[in-house]
């Protein structure tokens, strides 16, 4: 990548770009409860080797008439004393679209979901708690697949995976045996039924720390994960409130597209979401069964030639708005897409794996991710430590009719949960140039 911090650094998933406003900054907050106190000097450190590691991923965001773009950034990654998300591509992150921050006993890790995903917010975070703990208690770590400071990235680590992807299959054709996945059209809003009353302002949220044994005992019974499980708890909870609904609650569960598409080690947004509808002929199944045919469409989903077909698709999309003249008409277009997607689900669920610590576990208490989907309704945020499930609720509203449902379904399922957080949504801005 050039040192000329003013060249442009094109961006090929240009709608996580287009697609933002006001209301939707599309961004992620991982938050990580630590042991003991954090020493902010050492933690300043840590984050100064990270950018060493991770020198690619220091960009601010820019546009001009015709488009977004990135410029290389050279200025120190901000580590800021705070409980408070902090503004990105603003001054006050030095306008990176990642910033640290730290208060008492958690360190903050506040990301551009555009820039990367729940998965690359993971291996980033994990890299800086395994640079701190290293330092923090004066003794090297045995921490598996984790970035060492000083080693070379991978290529496809900071590879702009789309654009690099359509590169390679631009001129072949993709045959998929398996049929794309067709739109649900009657999907039910919550915002719409009258028992919430959805506002930016409004956003609530609560954090449950949840026994591993009590969750897997489920996803062991139809070889499912946690994402499955959850979102069909999740959905079931809605439907209590409208059993009467003529309208399809839809599960929107993302598949990491990286093992498909060839880039394992991206750290970048490689995401698409599988749709998955709470119909009445699943409704039909006991628990155990609905967990083997959500487990089958996910895998039916997840069938590389598929993928890659479904992608190249997309990418034949992106292609097309990079040569729209214009970056208003380009908002245009990417706004359309992002309300699309928006009425394509009632709710959404995201697990980002075991988080594999190694010999950090044990400094280790909590992780909590939370993420700003304005105008999606409600979704929940997974992530395992140990012998534990960390799991957010975000909604966009403050009403507690559907968390309380869903809460009452983990007790008929006999799941034993502790509440860590209840009240407001605390995600990251992003201030768009």
């Amino acid at each position: 990548m050039s040192e000329n911090k003013n060249q442009k650094i094109k961006i090929f998933g240009a709608s996580d770009c287009y697609g933002l406003n006001k209301d939707l900054s599309f961004t992620i907050r991982g938050t990580y409860e630590m042991q003991d106190a954090v020493d902010g000097d050492i933690l300043r450190k840590a984050v100064d080797m990270l950018e060493q590691r991770f020198d690619f991923l220091k960009v601010s965001m820019r546009k001009n008439i015709h488009e977004f773009y990135y410029v290389k950034n050279p200025e120190p990654w901000v580590l800021a004393e705070t409980d408070q998300p902090i503004a990105l591509n603003s001054r006050e992150s030095n306008y990176h679209l990642i910033a640290f921050s730290y208060f008492e006993n958690k360190i903050y890790v506040n990301v551009y979901h555009g820039q990367m995903d729940g998965k690359g917010t993971y291996r980033l975070s994990k890299a800086l708690l395994y640079y701190y703990c290293c330092l923090r208690y004066e003794k090297e770590l045995d921490v598996p697949d984790v970035a060492k400071a000083g080693e070379k990235p991978a290529p496809d680590e900071y590879s702009d995976v789309y654009y690099d992807f359509y590169k390679r299959v631009s001129g072949k054709e993709i045959i998929s045996r398996i049929p794309a996945q067709q739109p649900v059209r009657n999907t039910m809003k919550l915002d719409r039924l009258g028992l919430v009353h959805m506002s930016r302002s409004a956003r609530t949220c609560v954090k449950l720390e949840v026994p591993q044994a009590d969750l897997m005992q489920y996803c062991s019974s139809f070889d499912g994960s946690p994402v499955t499980a959850a979102a069909l708890m999740m959905a079931e909870a809605i439907y209590t409130k409208h059993p009467d609904t003529d309208k399809e609650i839809v599960m929107g569960i993302p598949l990491d597209l990286r093992p498909a598409l060839g880039f394992n080690n991206s750290i970048t947004s490689t995401y698409s979401i599988i749709y998955i509808p709470y119909s009445a002929k699943l409704r039909k199944h006991d628990f155990k069964e609905q967990g083997t045919i959500c487990r089958g469409i996910v895998i039916k989903n997840s069938d590389p030639d598929l993928v890659q077909a479904q992608t190249k698709k997309y990418c034949q999309k992106l292609a097309m708005l990079r040569y729209v003249p214009l970056t208003c008409i380009k908002q245009l277009a990417a706004q359309i897409i992002a309300d699309g997607m928006k009425k394509a689900e009632t709710t959404g669920v995201t697990y980002v794996g075991r988080c594999d610590f190694g010999e950090m576990e044990k400094y280790v208490k909590s992780v909590f991710l939370d993420a700003d989907a304005y105008g999606k309704g409600i979704q929940l945020l997974l992530a395992s430590v140990g012998e534990k499930f960390f799991i957010t609720i975000d909604q966009d509203w403050s009403e507690k009719v559907y968390i309380d449902a869903f809460l009452q379904v983990l007790r008929k399922r006999e799941i034993s949960y502790d509440i860590r957080y209840d009240g407001e949504l605390k995600i990251p801005e992003l201030i768009l140039p």
